[in-house]
């Protein structure tokens, strides 16, 4: 009975994590979310401001609908089909079904940077709640770029039309965050170096990809960023809808239209209960059993809402108000269990 309790608890952690990663990418790709993102995290967009923004982002933005690895995407689509349907496809024999889940960026978009001549740039935005994921975030984020790179051949230029590959951002916003990492802004560049000669290359020939990882912290500490401060109220799971809708308004200036309000409620809905679900539950069993219990409980709804360790450890030295020595003790002792 106790392991069908825990896997409904799961299922129902995953369902509302789900619900919430959706609604953050919807309020991420809000336009004056965007305006803001692209000034505080691109070079092309510094000098601007947020009105002038908008209207330099071309079309609607992706959302969870462009393939990292389009091959996995045609492998997915492949094993959806009747058998007569994949003989159109083409005749890879590939077994889609050994595949992992097709990827998606989060978010992607065009913009045209204002100038004499505009630069055209390609912008992915991720939202990262797990920062120990099993690989460096930067790599990925990386790979993430030379993949918008590479995707372009076919759709941006072809042949050998490389003057024509637009510079590509990806862009991190990292959540859960061990404490000396937060509020934090990292970027990752192409550069060159004269090795001998005097000859060097234009900076639009090489500057092409930039990745930005964003390390967030709590929504009522001070930080003298304004991408930090933005991000650090919109994505706080504890953080009420007024206090959000207040910060976005007083100090960015975004207008809450009805539509806007209601993404904002929505996600503080999910989120908080998200947070307060393991607590909540890890207060409840702590009342019945004991403690220790307690402690423990929350320990393992934390991990299942896909929290790293390391910020577990933090969290119920708060709640339980534990030294960091008989936190660690806790959390990785049921690693071993």
């Amino acid at each position: 009975m106790k392991s069908e309790s825990l896997l409904a608890k799961t299922i129902r952690v995953t369902e509302k994590q789900a619900k919430y990663d959706a609604q953050v990418k919807k309020l991420l790709a809000n336009e004056a979310i965007l305006a803001w993102i692209l000034k505080t995290c691109t070079e092309e967009f510094a000098s601007c401001t947020p009105e002038e923004i908008i209207p330099c982002i071309e079309g609607s933005p992706e959302i969870s609908q462009g393939a990292v690895h389009p091959a996995d995407e045609d492998a997915d689509r492949k094993e959806r089909l009747t058998p007569s349907d994949r003989n159109i496809v083409g005749g890879n024999t590939e077994d889609g079904s050994l595949r992992e889940q097709t990827v998606y960026y989060d978010i992607r978009l065009n913009a045209a940077a204002p100038g004499k001549i505009p630069v055209c740039l390609i912008i992915n935005i991720e939202a990262q709640r797990d920062f120990t994921p099993g690989y460096p975030v930067e790599k990925r984020a990386i790979y993430y770029c030379c993949r918008l790179i590479s995707s372009q051949y076919g759709t941006i230029f072809t042949n050998s039309e490389y003057g024509k590959i637009r510079k590509v951002y990806s862009i991190w916003f990292c959540t859960q965050v061990p404490e000396r990492k937060k509020n934090s802004i990292q970027k990752i560049s192409l550069t060159q170096e004269q090795v001998f000669g005097e000859s060097i290359s234009e900076k639009e020939n090489v500057d092409l990809m930039q990745a930005v990882i964003v390390n967030l912290g709590d929504e009522d500490a001070p930080v003298d960023h304004r991408i930090l401060r933005l991000m650090n109220v919109l994505l706080s799971e504890r953080a009420d809808a007024r206090s959000k809708q207040k910060v976005m308004e007083e100090e960015f200036h975004i207008a809450m239209t009805k539509e806007l309000e209601s993404e904002v409620s929505e996600m503080c809905n999910l989120g908080y209960g998200i947070y307060e679900n393991g607590m909540k539950e890890g207060r409840a069993e702590g009342f019945e059993e004991g403690r220790e219990e307690g402690i423990t409980g929350s320990i393992d709804l934390l991990r299942e809402s896909g929290i790293d360790d390391e910020i577990i450890v933090e969290k119920i030295m708060k709640r339980f108000r534990l030294t960091r020595l008989e936190a660690e003790n806790y959390v990785y002792e049921t690693c071993a269990v």
